[in-house]
């Protein structure tokens, strides 16, 4: 929300370019696939992966008089406008989600800024009481209660209630922070906290567009002995955080103006030369700075094969030089629906494309992926056919295949499946399939390993003094 949203929709008013809604809304979710953009946010801790996050919600934005608060809304086809702007997403990170909405105001009227200012001392009033202790039915009551007491108009367009329960459900329906519920918080819940009004009429405005608008602030909070810990604060909600000003700023002219003149007189000096005559120019090369361009291409090469090894080995040195395992990370899909459709029939499904083996088990499709399996082979017993798959796991042998490095040790890991079926032609052709897979899983990993020093080379610079 602030390290890329705020950025990209400002940005985008700033130069008055046309986007939809959908379309900011993809840009946003194409970002969870981004490793690098992960990386640079250094408050997130060393063993976060970005690869077990999902999302939960949205991402969905909404601007121009039409607004749903609701958890079944949506981004539509309408462009982004100035105005109110309603920003939503909600992150699952290893099954437990997270969720934040914020209100940015652009260009807004002296209502819509007095609004969103009672909205922020409805958000402290309902934050101060999240603590062990509390029943969650006050939370709701205090805030409409300054409703009425403060702004008694508002009392229909202000939210239902004031957040719910977040975990494993984005929306914990047996928690939801309203007038009835008499549950009493205890330290260590995780809940959402919502603020908002909703369809708020602005008299001021001309603008069919703008006539309308909403607002909301949501939050994802853990509740303390004596306060909340609010995990979203970093995404600021004071005013000067949410405001925005386009239309008030003008350019200066004069300033312009001489910027231009002394980047033309830079120009002229800069081409004119010390002699008409060619034959008079010096010809030679300067010794000094091609010594330092000789260096700078040693560091690139030292660089980019530091690299190379680096991503291409299998190990890697810890502090007293000691050559160590790395754990290697392999994915089979980011999302539900990339599983290929076959997986409806729940039965044995070898995908060559993910390179993974899809086992149902429960009822369920679970995959595996390749590097996660050892061996595959059958065996007939009767009327039956048994396919056994063996897995890698720690302490297996003491063969080299068999030493797995593992970022948990302590975790509990699957030896071995068998499965049984009458159809023996189809367990053969499985386990022919797995074998092949694995053969081209190792094959891949040689060709990495004997790609280790190959340096990418840099592009030749041309000396066109010589």
């Amino acid at each position: 929300m602030s390290e890329y949203f705020v950025d990209e929709m400002s940005r985008l008013l700033d130069e008055e370019k046309q986007m939809t809604h959908k379309a900011l809304s993809m840009r946003i979710d194409a970002k969870i696939d981004d490793a690098k953009f992960f990386k640079k946010l250094a408050k997130l801790p060393a063993e976060f992966d970005p690869q077990q996050i999902d999302w939960a919600y949205g991402p969905v934005i909404q601007s121009g008089g039409k607004y749903d608060l609701r958890l079944t809304a949506t981004s539509d086809n309408s462009h982004l406008q100035a105005g109110i702007i309603v920003a939503g997403f909600g992150i699952r990170y290893k099954t437990y989600s997270s969720i934040i909405a914020r209100t940015y105001l652009v260009d807004p009227s002296k209502s819509q800024e007095a609004n969103y200012a009672f909205l922020l001392n409805l958000h402290d009033t309902v934050m101060k009481d999240v603590r062990d202790g509390t029943m969650a039915k006050d939370l709701f009551n205090k805030a409409i209660g300054l409703v009425r007491a403060k702004k008694p108009e508002l009392e229909s367009h202000f939210v239902k209630s004031v957040g719910a329960g977040i975990g494993i459900e984005l929306r914990d329906s047996n928690m939801v922070l309203n007038g009835k519920n008499n549950k009493i918080l205890k330290s260590g819940m995780t809940l959402s906290i919502t603020v908002g009004l909703t369809d708020v009429e602005e008299l001021e405005s001309k603008d069919k567009n703008t006539a309308v608008y909403s607002m909301i602030i949501t939050d994802t909070v853990r509740v303390g002995e004596n306060g909340p810990h609010i995990f979203t604060k970093d995404a600021g909600i004071d005013m000067d955080s949410v405001s925005f000003y386009f239309g008030d700023e003008e350019e200066p002219q004069k300033p312009a103006k001489e910027k231009k003149e002394v980047k033309s007189n830079a120009m002229t000096s800069r081409n004119v030369t010390r002699t008409k005559l060619r034959a008079e120019r010096p010809t030679q090369v300067n010794e000094g700075a091609e010594a330092r361009r000789r260096e700078h291409q040693k560091e690139l090469a030292t660089k980019k094969t530091k690299e190379g090894l680096d991503r291409f080995a299998g190990t890697t040195g810890d502090d007293n030089g000691v050559t160590q395992k790395k754990f290697k990370r392999f994915e089979s899909y980011k999302r539900d629906n990339q599983l290929p459709t076959k997986v409806k029939d729940l039965t044995i499904y070898v995908d060559h494309k993910a390179s993974t083996v899809i086992v149902p088990i429960m009822g369920r499709p679970v995959p595996f992926h390749i590097n996660t399996i050892k061996n595959a082979s059958k065996s007939d017993e009767g009327e039956y056919a048994y396919l056994r798959i063996n897995f890698l796991s720690p302490g297996q042998g003491v063969g080299r295949k068999d030493d797995q490095p593992f970022e948990d040790i302590s975790a509990h890991f699957l030896r071995n499946l068998t499965l049984r079926s009458k159809d023996n032609e189809r367990l053969a052709q499985v386990a022919q399939d797995i074998t092949e897979l694995r053969k081209n899983a190792l094959r891949r990993e040689q060709e990495k390993k004997e790609m280790e020093d190959v340096v990418e080379q840099d592009k030749l610079v041309e000396i066109r003094s010589i």
